[in-house]
């Protein structure tokens, strides 16, 4: 694997002086900084990249063993360097988010240090679940639902930060949230970094207890939610409403909303995949002669051309009327009338002796 070109990773040209090597770093590293592209694994990947570059390029004796081996005259090594460097455990390729922040932090103009005063201390909150009742048309042509939920929400007098006013550095670790040791151990030298026992990982004592949520970060509440639903969702899909859940601890991410879809059944339409079905009466003398008759659609009323001879049973498909492009689907179902008045029973004997006449021919 070859090695990484440092100088072109940061922009700057080889002869570069140190501060354009700083500035260079520091703009790069704002832009890829993991605050602003919240949960993107790529950017978290090119930040630390960005940082074993600077760490490289900003100490003059590494630097130039760095130019020696570019230059073909040192010795060949990995990629990425290896071996211990002032602030942390271990190469680059051990290098945490924090670790980066509390090395670099300084170059950031606070943002850095505070933020990883922040991650020391921040816990994403809980998902929360919750089954929606949805009709027919609504799970097939999409709209908004708004529902009540109710549980923990970010205070929005401490911004779930427990306290009001900021804290001082933790006396015990210096702001860092972490406390190391070294021990020996089957005669190696080695160290353990664990979160500062004074601060809990903070890196700062706490301001005064927030009033309004007594230090917890949330309150209990009921929200009113509005809900998107998809056209064409189907029963028993789960929705997952990113940030909608249970309020973090110390202003962490908020979990997520899972709402259980339950399509509630319709009086008069079925689902096939994208089709709707439906029955249509239709009289005796239409099904014999034809016609049009009235059926009622997702989308409203539409006049049905049945043809001559249709019988029960027979499918009339009507293009577009079903659920994202399906189509919809009427049964013909013949109605055979329960009483007849004089001249109706009249009309039917008539029809009755000559369908018996034709029969005997």
């Amino acid at each position: 694997m070859a090695m990484k070109n440092y100088y072109e990773l940061l922009g700057v040209p080889q002869e570069a002086s140190a501060d354009e090597i700083r500035k260079a770093y520091r703009k790069l590293a704002l832009k890829h900084h993991p605050d602003k592209n919240p949960g993107d694994k790529q950017a978290e990947e090119r930040f630390k990249e960005l940082a074993a570059a600077y760490a490289v390029l900003s100490d003059s004796e590494k630097r130039r063993e760095y130019d020696a081996v570019l230059a073909g005259r040192g010795r060949p090594h990995a990629p990425e360097w290896s071996g211990e460097w002032p602030g942390f455990e271990g190469g680059p390729a051990r290098w945490s988010v924090d670790d980066i922040l509390r090395q670099f932090g300084d170059l950031f103009g606070g943002f850095g240090e505070s933020l990883h005063r922040r991650r020391g201390r921040q816990r994403p909150g809980p998902d929360i679940e919750t089954r929606l009742d949805v009709d027919f048309r609504t799970a097939a042509l999409g709209g908004k639902v708004h529902v009540a939920i109710e549980g923990d929400v970010t205070c929005s007098r401490c911004d779930g930060q427990g306290t009001t006013g900021s804290g001082s550095d933790c006396p015990s670790c210096g702001g860092s949230g972490r406390a190391t040791r070294r021990g020996r151990e089957a005669g190696g030298l080695f160290t353990i970094t664990q979160p500062c026992p004074a601060c809990g990982g903070r890196g700062v004592t706490p301001g005064p207890e927030c009033p309004e949520c007594r230090g917890s970060g949330s309150v209990h509440a009921t929200r009113r939610v509005a809900i998107t639903i998809p056209a064409g969702v189907a029963d028993g899909t789960t929705l997952r409403l990113v940030g909608l859940g249970g309020a973090g601890t110390s202003g962490g991410q908020p979990g997520d909303l899972l709402v259980h879809v339950h399509v509630l059944p319709d009086p008069e339409f079925r689902r096939d995949g994208d089709d709707v079905l439906s029955d249509v009466d239709v009289p005796v003398a239409m099904a014999v002669l034809g016609g049009k008759v009235p059926v009622r659609t997702l989308r409203g009323s539409v006049r049905l051309t049945v043809p001559p001879g249709s019988s029960s049973g027979t499918q009339l498909r009507m293009k577009g009327q079903g659920i994202r492009g399906g189509d919809h689907i009427a049964r013909v179902m013949v109605r055979v009338p329960a009483r007849l008045t004089a001249r109706e029973r009249q009309l039917y004997e008539e029809l009755a002796r000559l369908a018996e006449a034709g029969s005997t021919r």
